[in-house]
């Protein structure tokens, strides 16, 4: 079923804020359906993250899962992140941090940005016009 409240949309997604529900990170909910071939017809498939702060993944998420509703079958998996201890620039070995619990991907676009900047030492140009890459083609 969709997530109550939400018109009945195929998909959302919802950004609880941490401070909202007594926590320093945001929690993260995002759903979709077959109308994005991800599930059978009638199917709807959640996922909520977030970044542990505690180590009580269980209640940590509490918040989102109480969104949800009636859950069919539930999930529940913790993944370690890493991140890059050095610039790259000492060994020419540049890393990119985990993927986080995010599911808008901001975090992870911040920090392809920042990759690019220490490989190359220049900023990437994000200001081109769209309509302009025509010419590259």
């Amino acid at each position: 079923h969709p997530i109550p409240n939400t018109n009945d949309m195929d998909s959302a997604q919802i950004i609880i804020p941490g401070p909202q529900v007594g926590r320093v990170n945001d929690i993260f909910v995002c759903s979709l359906s077959s109308g994005h071939n991800v599930s059978a017809k009638g199917v709807y498939i959640a996922i909520v993250s977030t970044k542990m702060e505690k180590g009580q993944p269980e209640e940590e998420v509490k918040p989102g899962l109480e969104l949800l509703g009636n859950i069919m079958q539930r999930f529940t998996s913790v993944a370690t992140t890493y991140e890059p201890v050095g610039s790259g620039k000492d060994n020419n070995c540049y890393i990119s941090s985990s993927f986080d619990g995010t599911s808008h991907f901001e975090s992870d676009c911040d920090d392809m940005l920042s990759l690019y900047e220490r490989v190359t030492g220049k900023k990437l140009d994000m200001t081109i016009n769209a309509d302009s890459v025509e010419a590259d083609y």
